[in-house]
């Protein structure tokens, strides 16, 4: 067979069935694909309880005196479900353990908080109209709370 010469039947229907195999193949990936991105995206994707929840407003106070440590520590703690709304200092820096003061009676979210950032320690000071509802004072303990990567 010349290349000027037409095909016979029996090659062009080889070719043809090869091309129905390779469609019939590419959409049959093309649905289990489909399947498993809803099936995934739905169960597997989902995001934890903690971050259905809404952000834990803090204000961050250095309790012990070292340099740019609540800064330091408010970084730290952006990654988590946690939004410093103001970084202080202690009136003296006194404080050998770290604190969560609670100025409000919300019992899950100083859990939440506890739980985030590993500082069980805590205290009620309610007030009527506070800035946040909870203050992480840091003591020289500090480093127990920040996990090194």
């Amino acid at each position: 067979m010349s290349l000027t010469d037409k095909p016979t039947s029996k090659t062009l229907h080889s070719k043809s069935r090869w091309w129905f195999i390779g469609v019939i193949t590419v959409l049959i990936l093309a649905v289990v694909f489909i399947l498993l991105r809803d099936y995934l995206s739905e169960e597997d994707f989902k995001p934890s309880g903690e971050e259905q929840m809404p952000a834990i407003k803090v204000i961050v106070s250095n309790g012990c005196g070292y340099e740019d440590l609540a800064s330091t520590y408010a970084q730290y703690i952006g990654t988590k479900n946690i939004e410093v709304i103001k970084l202080s200092d202690t009136p003296k820096p006194i404080y050998d353990k770290s604190i969560i003061v609670a100025r409000t009676p919300d019992e899950e979210d100083l859990k939440r908080l506890q739980a985030m950032t590993g500082i069980q320690r805590h205290t009620m000071a309610l007030m009527d109209d506070p800035e946040a509802p909870f203050t992480i004072i840091l003591g020289r303990d500090y480093q127990e709370f920040i996990k090194k990567k």
